[in-house]
């Protein structure tokens, strides 16, 4: 080969390859805008209760013979809560009927701007309330396994420390629980002198949906707004990783806002002052009191979770009494928890054994 051909040769690759790219991401753009749609949620249920915005779902079970105590699975007020049923291979609440459990999952809705002044009291002591007591009567037992995810987690530490009598096992994943330490970047940036709650509260009413993904987004700025892209225009011919993408994209952008007053409380009173930790989170007057949480507790973490560092999670085990507890730490992020292909490969089996050890 002739020396002097071999740059020409290497530049006309370069720009075969560069014009191979640009046709595979040639109308990229108006694709993302305007994505097609794709099943999610699709595990057959049942609204058995209702209040306000809010349903509460039971799972049709896969099996004839159920455990006797029910799993109420509580997501957080941000997104939508069929990340935990986004497919047929990657949905905990699949995993949880697998196993021969009774499945319940609260929807919360979407509030309106008449919503705004809903605190953490009422979507504890009562829509959580109710729906534990809804679960209760449907399933006829006297008590619930509470699954709480993320917000979820944190609101369903609550109600077990204010109702323990109704609750068998308490099963945290992800849960922003302890604020004292730690360098996760969405808890520095929630310092109070660095971020003002109130005036988020007294501009909108609600804190919008938008502005929380936005946050969300920020906080891994090109893994979110560049790199998941190119990684899509790369496998754009498999079918399956399009699918994929497009459900964690649906899901995504299906944001919803949190009511003000809930969303003040909670990032004054956890966030900066880390009040249910150190036992002085008061909820309509009710203390919150950690002593009272005896009953099993399993906590699930990601160990690259970059929305609730692990330490907020696990730390939470020298708060609680209970004799019975167990912290499993997950290779993955904070949704990879519910959506990655090893979760539920590895975890999810795991976890749906304890469960059952502990439900009567």
């Amino acid at each position: 080969m002739d020396p002097m051909a071999m740059p020409q040769m290497m530049t006309r690759a370069a720009v075969e390859a560069t014009q191979a790219w640009a046709d595979r991401i040639a109308g990229f753009g108006t694709f993302l805008e305007n994505p097609p749609q794709v099943s999610v949620g699709e595990t057959p249920a049942d609204v058995i209760y209702s209040e306000n915005k809010l349903r509460l779902l039971r799972y049709r079970p896969e099996r004839g013979a159920i455990h006797p105590t029910p799993v109420l699975i509580v997501y957080a007020l941000i997104n939508r809560p069929y990340v935990l049923d986004l497919q047929h291979d990657r949905s905990v609440v699949r995993r949880l009927l697998e196993a021969g459990l009774d499945v319940y999952l609260i929807d919360w809705g979407s509030p309106s701007q008449i919503d705004q002044w809903l605190t953490l009291d009422d979507y504890v002591n009562r829509y959580l309330e109710n729906c534990v007591d809804a679960v209760r009567v449907k399933s006829g037992s006297s008590d619930v396994t509470v699954l709480g995810y993320c917000m979820g987690g944190a609101m369903s530490t609550m109600y077990a420390a204010l109702h323990p009598e109704k609750v068998r096992n308490l099963v945290l994943m992800a849960a922003p629980l302890v604020f004292d330490g730690g360098d996760g970047l969405l808890r520095l940036w929630s310092r109070p002198e660095y971020f003002d709650a109130d005036k988020i509260v007294e501009a909108f009413g609600n804190a919008p949906g938008g502005f929380l993904d936005a946050g969300f987004q920020f906080l891994k700025p090109v893994e979110n707004m560049y790199a998941k892209y190119a990684n899509f225009a790369k496998y754009a011919g498999n079918e399956e990783f399009v699918a994929n993408f497009l459900r964690m994209e649906q899901w995504s952008r299906d944001t919803i806002p949190v009511a003000g007053e809930t969303y003040r409380q909670f990032i004054k009173e956890l966030y900066q002052s880390n009040k249910l930790a150190r036992n002085e989170l008061a909820l309509d007057g009710k203390p919150v009191r950690l002593d009272g949480l005896m009953m099993p507790l399993l906590l699930l973490t990601g160990k690259f979770d970059h929305l609730v560092p692990n330490e907020s999670t696990s730390a939470f085990l020298e708060f609680v009494p209970s004799t019975d507890k167990e912290w499993i730490d997950v290779p993955t992020g904070h949704i990879g928890l519910s959506v990655s292909s090893r979760a539920h490969r590895d975890v999810w089996p795991k976890v749906c054994e304890w469960i059952v050890a502990r439900s009567g």
